[in-house]
């Protein structure tokens, strides 16, 4: 699309350095960034990995948390807020890269258009190429629709266009701002079993709220469509029709990841919806996958 095109829609083409030079070092290209203001909110979207950075809805606070140490250069993943994990969850076949390729790819803006409310519906794409097919066997077809306006919506659209299945797992893998991870509380998944990889991938059931006194590493199963955020004065919303909520803070372990960096925990929690683990799928020849979540604050 051309530059008149995203400015019709509330959107302009940004450098990295320009929104987050504390981000880099003095030799750094950057990262070519969407810059999304309209009067109902304002979000910033990295075209590397289709990756929310940012998002406030006008008169509120910034909901999501990037890490001070993350490194914003070409094919290094960005630490916090939300890079989609795909085709996998967690580490990769034979090794390869954790949490899937299509993060740390260029995708390209397939559409963008003003709304009728004053939001902006923006759609980004990735297809795949003879690099994507070395990590992952497969054809494939991603979209990303992003909907910025009092809420963020986002709705991702995985198709198979090859002749053999595809598995595919996926997670919106979001880093939440919090005050205090010490005092958040995550509601709406009371009951339902999480498998717990800090204890061996022991299935437990939830009693209560979830709260954070340690490292933290849960994938929920069948969960609610909605769960909530209570943090400081602040509450965030979180719905979406995955079968699947991952919570996860590095705690003290933070010293230990790179980009992250001790004592960086306290300000982010993730609670992350997709189909991961028992809900991984298969997609068919000629089959597609659908995932949607919404934030709000």
């Amino acid at each position: 699309m051309t530059e008149q095109q995203l400015l019709a829609a509330g959107i302009r083409t940004v450098d990295s350095r320009q929104l987050y030079p504390a981000q880099h070092r003095p030799d750094d290209a950057g990262l070519p960034m969407l810059l999304v203001e309209n009067p109902l909110g304002r979000a910033v979207v990295a075209l590397q990995g289709a990756h929310i950075m940012a998002f406030q809805p006008a008169g509120k606070d910034e909901l999501l948390w990037v890490s001070p140490l993350t490194a914003l250069q070409d094919g290094v993943p960005i630490r916090g807020g939300i890079p989609l994990c795909l085709p996998w969850f967690g580490p990769g076949p034979d090794g390869k890269a954790m949490h899937g390729f299509a993060r740390v790819k260029p995708w390209t803006v397939a559409a963008a258009e003003r709304l009728a409310d004053g939001g902006t519906r923006l759609v980004l794409e990735l297809a795949g190429d003879a690099a994507t097919s070395a990590l992952w066997p497969h054809a494939f077809a991603f979209r990303l629709e992003i909907e910025v306006g009092t809420t963020l919506k986002m709705t991702l659209d995985a198709r198979n266009p090859g002749a053999e299945a595809a598995p595919l797992a996926f997670a919106f893998h979001t880093y939440f701002a919090v005050p205090d991870v010490a005092t958040a509380r995550v509601s709406g998944l009371d009951g339902t079993v999480y498998i717990d990889k800090t204890d061996n991938f022991a299935r437990k059931t939830q009693a209560g709220e979830v709260t954070i006194a340690g490292p933290t590493d849960r994938v929920y199963l069948d969960v609610p469509r909605r769960q909530t955020i209570a943090a400081g004065a602040g509450r965030i919303d979180i719905e979406s029709e995955a079968r699947c909520a991952v919570v996860w803070n590095a705690w003290h372990n933070d010293r230990n990841i790179p980009d992250l960096g001790e004592g960086n925990h306290v300000g982010y929690l993730c609670v992350e919806r997709g189909d991961v683990a028992d809900h991984a799928v298969s997609l068919p020849p000629g089959g597609s996958y659908r995932a949607w979540m919404r934030i709000a604050g």
